[in-house]
């Protein structure tokens, strides 16, 4: 062999024995291999719902054919072929699953506004606001006069009212204004269509008047019937709940019992999320262990009592099955959430293991649940409870499943060493419990709501003693003390532990740098810091480290991000400008949408209030358009048409809020009422010298949940909103 031979050689035989030390690495992990069923369940679920065209259910039934082959021909082989084939398998299932699952929640859906109309429906659901207003969830009977058919099967409208709402299953008539779900208020941001499509909701409105009940309706369906019955459960617990303890710990205790936060004034909402409590009023997995597991012990503590029972038959199998039953009816009550689900699917497991003499908490179980949650709801994997709720599980058990294995230290026989050990460790057990989640679920809390409790351990560590020893306890003493009437005494004690909570969230919310703002990260970051967590969690071995290096890429993917220069509310009636401090300001004039643009400076990691953003002096205007400047460049909004011609001789981007006949120049990005009209909301990226635009529509593409407005088309090439043109050269 001549020294060139042995030069080029030599690379490639490194990176054999690499790849054959990375095979024996994960070879050893073998027995982790299921763990990673729900990841690839998760990317096929997850590429499916990134994608801007609907695939075909051929498509998706095709990729499904050719994995399952390919993985039963391969099935048992080395690494390279049997594993991989697995998990190009599970993620083909994913991906088929997601599509099935769209087109079996398929329901007509508002493409326009309806104006003023009669609204007949049975009430499905009924939530609590802030106000004097409850929200409504009808199953439609009628919507007279619908001008665009079809009919939506559910819509839900806000009633602003002092009178009680009506009950569950009733059939009511109402004067209402409906519309079509929202679009998102900024390119790339959160799709409430998409997730409304997955509920059913085909309408969203408010109502002109409370509601009325309705003569003579048709029959009842059958298929509402035990959702309506839970729902009148949860409903009358709500209202016994309140009734004995009213104010704001008695919204809180219906939050914690019933699932519905609507009593609870948003002030104490952010207070508990500005100091890191937020988690308590979600119910899951912690809410679920401590019913479930609570209800257990005193049940097998009751079976124990008997000494015929605990020396004769396996009590601690009976008690796992009477704490299921248990735990299924706080499923139903809490209004089963994915969250809850989860954590219900979990416990289930856990009792099941129980039953079956074997480990209950593992990594295993929390796998099986996800697979079970995917494969029912797929779309559960772009939702923010979903995420969260499985990166904190994951993370803790992987966690103390490591702690697990360490050998357990001698116990002292001093019962006071004991007492105080036991102490010690419960404190450092939620410090430890606090830390690893608050990693855990960073990413996604930075990704969906811009916001990082600083303080969330400390807070944490002083509440979560009074919530789990106090309140919950409380809470599953009221379920049982309810059927008999005295929920009073347990609600009352219920009630100061809540006090003392919500004391603790004032309190920590309070200090300076409680929250720490963050601007709106990439999907990619978000996808790197996921699986680098994944994969720090499930592998065992050495292999393990290689998460720490993905996840740090993911960080320094999400410095990456450029946020607009300019965003333009649906319609034109809103936009922000950045100025030279790089703040989003808005006109103090004109139309405002505050909603669009708290979120709009959420999405900035700006904590200024809407109402600190206006700004006068972003837009020099007069009675036919206005002027602002932008990184060197000429934004105008054109208001009426005498001023299109000149803007767009002079101006580097035109937003018009009427149509622009003709085209501007071909080095203008222009964005007419009509791009408004078809595209939703707009933003613009000033590069230097290129000028790039982006519409909500373009970013959202076509899909079952994107309804196009009647008469929308896309405008031509040259005109169009998403046209990316080089301001000093032509385009």
């Amino acid at each position: 062999m001549t020294t060139a031979q042995h030069t080029r050689d030599q690379p490639q035989g490194a990176l054999a024995r690499l790849l054959a030390q990375f095979q024996l690495l994960v070879d050893a992990e073998r027995d982790r291999w299921f763990l990673w069923i729900p990841v690839c369940l998760g990317v096929g679920a997850g590429f499916y719902f990134s994608l801007l065209n609907e695939p075909t259910a051929v498509l998706a039934a095709a990729l499904l054919a050719v994995s399952a082959t390919i993985y039963m021909l391969l099935r048992g082989q080395a690494l390279a072929s049997g594993a991989l084939a697995a998990a190009v398998f599970w993620t083909a299932l994913g991906f088929a699953d997601a599509k099935l699952r769209t087109s079996y929640v398929a329901t007509p859906a508002l493409s326009r506004a309806t104006g003023a109309v009669t609204l007949k429906g049975w009430v499905e659901r009924s939530e609590l606001r802030p106000g004097a207003k409850y929200r409504l969830t009808l199953a439609v009977i009628s919507i007279e006069p619908l001008r665009s058919p079809p009919t939506p099967r559910l819509v839900r409208v806000t009633v602003t009212s002092k009178k009680p709402p009506p009950e569950i299953g009733k059939a009511v008539v109402l004067r209402a204004r409906l519309a079509p779900l929202p679009e998102p208020v900024e390119p790339g941001g959160f799709d409430f269509a998409r997730k409304a499509w997955f509920a059913g909701l085909g309408g969203i409105g408010y109502a002109l008047g409370p509601p009325k009940p309705l003569a003579d309706p048709p029959p009842y369906p059958a298929k509402l019937w035990f959702g309506a019955r839970i729902e009148r459960l949860r409903r009358l617990t709500a209202e016994r709940i309140t009734a004995a303890l009213p104010g704001d710990q008695g919204g809180l205790a219906t939050a914690l019992i019933t699932g519905d936060r609507g009593a609870i004034p948003p002030k104490t909402i952010d207070a508990l999320r500005h100091a890191g409590l937020a988690h308590v009023l979600a119910i899951s997995g912690m809410h679920m262990a401590m019913v479930a597991g609570a209800l257990f012990w005193l049940l097998r503590a009751a079976l124990a009592a008997v000494p015929h029972l605990a020396l004769g038959y396996p009590i601690k199998k009976w008690a796992a099955a009477l704490a299921f039953l248990g735990a299924g009816f706080y499923l139903a009550l809490s209004g089963a959430a994915i969250a809850t689900q989860r954590a219900f699917i979990m416990i289930t497991i856990m009792f099941l293991a129980v039953l079956l003499d074997r480990a209950a908490l593992t990594l295993r179980n929390v796998a099986i649940a996800a697979v079970i949650i995917l494969l029912l709801y797929p779309e559960s994997i772009v939702d923010v409870s979903f995420q969260m709720s499985f990166a904190a599980v994951v993370a803790l058990v992987a966690v103390y499943e490591a702690m697990s294995r360490r050998k357990p230290k001698v116990r002292s026989s001093n019962l006071g060493t004991r007492i105080a050990t036991t102490a010690v460790r419960y404190v450092g057990a939620i410090a430890l419990t606090t830390l690893i989640a608050s990693i855990a679920v960073a990413p996604f809390a930075a990704f969906h709501f811009h916001k990082l409790a600083q303080f969330s351990l400390v807070a944490n560590l002083l509440a979560m003693p009074i919530f789990g020893l106090l309140v919950m306890p409380m809470a599953l003493a009221c379920l049982l003390a309810m059927p008999f009437g005295l929920e009073a005494w347990p609600l009352a004690l219920m009630g100061y532990g809540l006090n003392g909570v919500t004391a603790i969230a004032a309190e920590i919310s309070s200090w300076p740098g409680a929250v720490a703002h963050v601007a709106q990260m990439p999907v990619a970051s978000l996808v790197l810091l996921s699986i680098g967590g994944l994969w720090l969690c499930l592998w065992r071995g050495p292999v393990r480290s290689l998460g720490i290096a993905i996840a740090a890429v993911g960080l320094i993917v999400a410095t990456g991000i450029t946020r607009p220069d300019v965003l333009i509310g649906r319609g034109g009636g809103q936009i922000a400008i950045r100025d030279a401090s790089g703040s989003l300001k808005v006109s103090a004039g004109g139309r405002k949408d505050t909603f669009a643009l708290e979120r709009w400076l959420l999405a900035d990691g700006d904590d200024t209030v809407p109402a600190a953003a206006s700004d006068q002096s972003v837009f020099a205007c007069d009675a036919l358009a206005c002027i602002a400047e932008i990184k060197g460049k000429t934004v105008a909004l054109v208001r009426h048409p005498a001023a299109v011609m000149e803007e767009c001789a002079h101006a580097d981007v035109v937003i018009s809020q009427v149509p622009v006949v003709g085209s501007c120049d071909g080095t203008k990005v222009v964005i007419d009422r009509r791009d408004l009209w078809a595209g939703g909301s707009h933003a613009v990226f000033v590069d230097g010298p290129a000028i790039s635009a982006v519409s909500a529509a373009s970013l959202r593409g076509s899909r079952p949940w994107v309804r196009r407005p009647p008469g929308a088309k896309s405008r031509p090439r040259g005109s169009s909103s998403s046209n990316a043109v080089d301001s000093g050269g032509g385009g």
